[in-house]
Parts: C-alpha cells; structure tokens; sequence
C-alpha cells in the first residue's frame, strides 16, 4: 500500500505543477470552466460505475466519505480534460479525431495500468474498453459545455478589454 501512497502523492504533484506550468493565463478561464464541468461529470459517471459494482476503489483518500479514488476520479481526469480542451486543434476534422482518440488511449492505457498493478482501482464487471467508452463521454460532455459555454467569444473579449 505504501507505493500507491506514493504514487497519489505524485499524481497530486504532477497535477498542480502541470496547471501551473502548462496553463496559459489567457486561457485559464477554459481550463477552470472544463475542469470543474469534468469534475461534476466525472463525480455523476464513476458514482454510477461503483453504485452498481462495475468498478472498485480499494484504497481510497477518504473512505468513510466517499467510495471514489478522489485524486484520478476528481484531480487527474479533470486536468487531463482541461488540458485536452485548451490545446486542442483548431485544424481539420483527421486532426481532431486523431488528437481525441490520442488522449482517450492515452488515459485508457494509464487507467489500465493502474488496474492491473495497484490495488487503486479493481475492475469488477468492467473491462478496459468500457472504461475508453467512458472516458470518451466524459470528454465529449465537457467539451460540448464548454464549447456552449464560450460560443460567443466577443463578449469575453470585451469584459478583458473593460479592465
């Protein structure tokens, strides 16, 4: 228990130096709105998935509160999917699809991982492409909120030029 201890400390600490480092300020206002928009989402999903024994968290940060891994389910994916959102490309179609598909195999290959060689999560009626299909409906939610979120760009721009 005491290298998966380890490995949520670390987690915690590549998060917060990745939005401190790789967040832009002129695009802090996407990422807080998609992390947040992701954390509610992400909440809904995974209390379903452990409601009805599809997925286990064995050790947990707080585990008399709450039934989820708090730092992948609440920290880990939401910065993946704010980070995924203000850089994605603006390009054509392949691009995108490519860039989404990168990111799902991406976090599907780490959920996996994790699955296999820690007790942080416990597959119990679930497999590995479900939780693609998951992660996949997580990014599309967020990034369709915070796409309608921000359709009219003038109207940020404007309140940036009041100040």
């Amino acid at each position: 228990m005491n290298i998966e201890r380890n490995l949520l400390l670390l987690v915690w600490f590549v998060c917060i130096t990745t939005i401190y480092f790789l967040v832009p300020r002129a695009k802090a206002h996407e990422f807080v709105l998609c992390f947040l928009a992701c954390q509610a989402v992400v909440w809904t999903v995974e209390m379903l998935l452990v409601h009805f024994d599809l997925v286990a968290y064995p050790l947990r940060e707080f585990p008399k509160a709450s039934d989820l891994n708090i730092t992948f389910k609440v920290v880990w994916t939401p910065v993946a999917s704010g980070l995924y959102y203000i850089f994605r490309p603006r390009s054509n179609k392949l691009t995108k699809c490519f860039y989404f598909a990168a990111w799902i195999s991406l976090l599907t290959l780490i959920d996996g991982l994790l699955a296999a060689y820690t007790d942080l999560v416990d597959y119990v009626h679930f497999h590995w492409i479900l939780m693609a299909i998951v992660l996949s409906f997580i990014f599309l939610s967020v990034h369709s909120i915070a796409s309608w979120f921000f359709r009219n760009r003038k109207v940020f721009r404007k309140e940036a030029s009041d100040r």
